[in-house]
Parts: C-alpha cells; structure tokens; sequence
C-alpha cells in the first residue's frame, strides 16, 4: 500500500497545460452555477459555503485558469455534496472530519492558484508551497478513532485522503489518487454494507467515493504528467496570496 510519506517525497517536473477551448471554459462556468443552485436546495451546513466558493471561481480573477475554475466546480459539486450529507447522518465526528477533508481541498485550490501563475519552482520552494495541504492530511486522519461507532467512516477518508499527494508524483499522478481510493474503499464499503437500507447513511457513503473519483478525473484532464505550472508565469518568490 502506498503511504503519504511516500508520496510528498516525489519530486516536480513541470508539463506544458494545453490550452481549454473558450466553449469548454464556459462549461465549467455552467457547472459551477448548476451545482450551486442545486446545493441551495439542499438542507445542510455546506451550502452557503459552496455559494461563496462557486461565486468566488466567477468573479476572483477574469483571468483565472480554466485548470482553477475546474478545480473550483469540483469543490462546490463533489465535495461541498459529501460535506451536506455529512451533515444529514447524527454523526459529529463524521462531519468534522469531512469539513476538515474540505478545508485540505480548500488548501490544495490555493496552491493550485499558485502554479497557474508560477514557474516550476526549486525542490526547496515546493516543500514550502505543500506545507499546507499535508498538514491539513494530517488533521483528517487525526480524527479517526477507532472506538467511534463511525469508525468505518471515518477510517474510509483517513486512508484516501493522501491522495491529494497527487501533486508531489511525477508524470503518473492519477493513478496515485486512484490507488488511494482503492485503499479507502475497503472501510467504505463496509459503511454500504452496515448501513444498508439507510438511505442517508448509503448516499453519503457515495458521496465519499465521488469526491475521490471526482479528484481523479481532475488531475487527469488537467495534469495528466505533473503538475502544470506555467512557463512563462512569474516566480514563486514574487507571488502573493491571490496571485
């Protein structure tokens, strides 16, 4: 099995980001207000959340990367869903853990950012610029505990959650995210079979998988061999919060 120590120790070689056509960046724009609309319906703590996230992809920066704007719609689509039926289940720790799995997410958009606007930077700089998404890793499995009568829950995140080490593999990271899952799948589908029949319980299960799934299809349409920082963008130590 993989582990997230193994995975951080990668190193980062830049790949050229082919340009999105116009039509398909005015999808994603569609996307994002679709999922949004369909969130305010729902009756959860993330939906006013993903508003504010959906809204921010929209009007942050004109010239914001279709790779961030598609990172964006997976935000208020996959994760802010999972993060509402999270809520919906009588499970505290569940939730908690689900809103810290969104702020890791959160953290990994804002680096995300960052390579849209940013050469490839040094090995010593790309430690500094993870930093905040593997601390936020370590806050996710920090909330499983085994003697939570949500264990399986708790532990299906806690052991799919390196998967957002994606950006520390070199040229092959989606099928790092997939392994992930498949190493968190075995306590999900537990959940399915635990709670068969409940039917909060089950779709919040699979709002657990989407994410992942979600997360995979990401990276592959957008840094399908590493990370795509831009060639002629600036340097990462001129580069401030917000590009």
């Amino acid at each position: 099995k993989a582990s997230h120590d193994s995975a951080r120790s990668h190193t980062i070689h830049p790949t050229t980001r082919q340009p999105m056509a116009d039509d398909k960046f005015t999808q994603l724009i569609k996307r994002l207000e679709t999922v949004t609309a369909k969130l305010e319906m729902m009756d959860g703590p993330a939906t006013s959340s993903a508003s504010v996230v959906a809204t921010a992809a929209v009007v942050e920066d004109e010239a914001l990367s279709p790779m961030v704007v598609a990172f964006d719609a997976f935000l208020a689509s996959e994760v802010a869903t999972y993060v509402a039926l999270a809520g919906k289940i009588n499970a505290p720790d569940v939730l908690e853990q689900a809103e810290v799995l969104k702020q890791a997410l959160e953290a990994q958009r804002a680096m995300l950012l960052q390579v849209s606007k940013c050469k490839a930077p040094t090995a010593a700089e790309f430690q500094e610029i993870i930093k905040p998404t593997a601390a936020k890793i370590g806050e996710v499995q920090a909330k499983v505990d085994r003697r939570s009568a949500n264990f399986n829950f708790l532990q299906a995140v806690g052991e799919a959650v390196p998967a957002l080490g994606w950006v520390t593999v070199e040229k092959t990271p989606v099928p790092h995210v997939s392994d992930m899952w498949d190493c968190g799948a075995y306590n999900q589908t537990k959940v399915l079979q635990q709670y068969k029949g409940q039917e909060a319980q089950v779709e919040c299960a699979k709002a657990m998988k989407e994410i992942f799934v979600g997360l995979g299809k990401y990276v592959k349409e957008h840094h399908r061999t590493g990370l795509a920082w831009k060639p002629t963008g600036i340097a990462v130590s001129a580069y401030t919060t917000g590009g």
